[in-house]
């Protein structure tokens, strides 16, 4: 177990997972609401990578602190914490790659866009929040209902950043996901401007649940040699 202040004073609880074998660094950022403690499918399937993993609760869940005030700024510092954190923790002689499942792709991102990392993994990507609403709300029900979200949420998407991001990239996606359906990834695959980029459709899976599923770790084991195989560590 590893824990961690966040500037506020607010204690982050999570785990490292020590691969003596291990090729890569993996700083994991989960889904929200998703705690360790009830992850131990996860967290299996981590095991069987060549990989050294960190992952934290978020404030408010699981083990980590709770917090009155939960906002985007704080969750967006506490990653940037979390990936300095990796950093010092884990071998600095392997690669580091950033691992976000469905809102943690959100966080993914944006800790990618301020931080040097050598890969990044989207898992059951969010395109934008706008579009994930769209996709979470029943078809009978628009006709009744509108969302109106906050300016500060309906800016966030993945698509701004993925055009710009040129190191590797994986995204994994449920075949059968509805909430961040298979086109979602598609569509930033397409806009990727990576050199090394893979789009993984994991058949008979759902959203979120990518890392349960075997197929995903030969997905994710090949992403590692490409890494490590075509990517020179200073």
């Amino acid at each position: 177990t590893v824990s961690i202040l966040a500037k506020d004073g607010i204690k982050l609880k999570g785990i490292k997972l020590v691969n003596k074998n291990a090729l890569v660094n993996i700083v994991f950022f989960s889904a929200n609401g998703m705690k360790i403690s009830t992850s131990s499918k996860i967290l299996n399937k981590f095991s069987l990578l060549p990989a050294n993993v960190i992952w934290f609760d978020y404030r408010g869940v699981g083990v980590s602190d709770k917090t009155e005030n939960l906002t985007l700024n704080s969750l967006r510092a506490d990653a940037l914490r979390v990936f300095d954190f990796s950093k010092k923790e884990l071998p600095d002689n392997l690669p580091t790659t950033i691992h976000g499942l469905s809102m943690g792709s959100l966080i993914a991102s944006y800790a990618a866009n301020n931080k040097r990392t050598d890969a990044l993994i989207l898992d059951g990507a969010i395109n934008t929040i706008p579009l994930l609403v769209d996709n979470l709300m029943p078809a009978w029900s628009k006709l009744f209902y509108s969302v109106n979200l906050s300016p500060e949420l309906a800016q966030l998407n993945n698509v701004d950043f993925i055009k710009e991001y040129n190191e590797p990239l994986l995204l994994l996606i449920g075949e059968d996901d509805s909430t961040t359906p298979v086109n979602n990834s598609k569509d930033l695959y397409n806009i990727s401007s990576s050199h090394i980029k893979v789009l993984a459709i994991i058949p008979d899976t759902g959203h979120g649940e990518t890392m349960k599923k075997d197929k995903t770790i030969k997905v994710y084991q090949d992403f590692i040699n490409k890494l490590t195989c075509c990517k020179t560590v200073n």
